[in-house]
């Protein structure tokens, strides 16, 4: 059972793979934003707001048959620039760093009513109307687009 358990081990690699070769090439206040894209490709995010700021991410995880996945080792790599796009700051972070944030599970309440299924069924009851000729008609009320005699819409 031990063997086949083990066997079951599977190591995947996800996002940017740490390259320090390219990232010894990264030098702040000289370092331009095409070159530190030439050196490491594609950020996996950027800032949404604040300073221009550039995230490179990358876990190993590690899938174990019947257990849940497990990151054995994550490393993100952050690059800051200034207004002139010249790197400002290079931070790297490791698992350790990492926190864990717990999601919150409530709803917002909406305005307005609040109707169960029975009362959004009895509620469409009255919306079907007759038109002149006997007819169900749910959008118009019988007016043809000619004025009436008395010049009211029938």
């Amino acid at each position: 059972m031990l063997v086949l358990m083990a066997s079951c081990i599977n190591t995947v690699a996800h996002g940017h793979l740490k390259e320090d070769e390219a990232l010894s090439n990264i030098k702040v206040g000289t370092t331009t934003k095409a070159e530190a894209l030439h050196a490491l490709g594609s950020p996996s995010s950027e800032s949404s707001f604040g300073p221009t700021t550039w995230y490179y991410v990358s876990s190993i995880r590690q899938n174990r048959s019947i257990f849940s996945p497990q990151i054995i080792d994550q490393h993100v790599t952050e690059i800051a620039f200034d207004g002139s796009g010249v790197v400002a700051s290079v931070k790297e972070y490791a698992l350790k760093d990492g926190k864990n944030i717990e999601i919150a599970t409530r709803t917002t309440p909406t305005e307005g009513q609040h109707l169960g299924f029975f009362e959004q069924i009895m509620g469409n009851l009255g919306r079907f109307n007759k038109d002149d000729s006997g007819t169900s008609n749910s959008h118009t009320h019988g007016n043809t687009g000619v004025p009436s005699p008395s010049g009211y819409p029938r």
